[in-house]
């Protein structure tokens, strides 16, 4: 039995660039809310996509990628017991660096849903509009692309139409930290058979 489980935190956004300072409201609200999480959940690890240094989607499958990184992705993200997404919306829609993150390490398999090293695992989401459409057309496209990966979200996501507004960050930040210690919670009793 399990007493802790090992949550990998994804952080979809690329912002700032390199040699940028500039804050990114999707990094900021998971780092607060996996930071004040990590006091009783102290298994957490991030996988920020813009330190990665990952390539580009090519139709290779993770095992016959060119490079090792690709693989060593897929398998923590295996090993996980959980995960806890934050992810951005522009124009419309989920941020494409998500998006090719998603593709990349699931691989070209059309068919075979149980490629997807997502398959099964327990998560929670941020997602970060840009503006009000964004993140409404973003949450409708998240629901798909997570039941086509197989990824079972134990509670709504955790929207932000304006990390802007006056509160907006805070009341994420809180909000993410009540859905992280659920995930955490469902792990347990999944791991206990309750």
């Amino acid at each position: 039995m399990q007493t802790n489980p090992d949550l990998l935190a994804i952080c979809a956004s690329l912002k700032p660039a390199p040699g940028r300072m500039e804050p990114s409201a999707c990094r900021e609200i998971l780092r607060a809310a996996t930071t004040y999480l990590s006091r009783v959940v102290p298994n957490i690890e991030t996988l920020d996509l813009r330190d990665a240094a990952l390539p580009g989607f090519e139709g290779l499958a993770p095992a016959h990628h060119y490079d090792p990184a690709v693989m060593r992705v897929h398998q923590r993200i295996r090993a996980a017991s959980g995960l806890i997404f934050s992810i951005p919306a522009y124009w419309g829609g989920v941020g494409g660096a998500f998006k090719t993150f998603v593709e990349l390490v699931c691989g070209p398999s059309y068919e075979n849903a149980s490629s997807s090293p997502f398959q099964g695992k327990p998560a929670v989401v941020l997602l970060v509009g840009s503006d009000p459409f964004s993140a409404e057309s973003g949450t409708a496209q998240l629901e798909n692309i997570f039941e086509a990966i197989g990824v079972h979200l134990i509670c709504e996501l955790v929207v932000v139409p304006n990390p802007a507004a006056t509160g907006a960050s805070d009341a994420a930040i809180h909000a993410l930290i009540g859905a992280s210690a659920q995930l955490a919670q469902h792990i347990i009793k999944v791991e206990e058979g309750a």
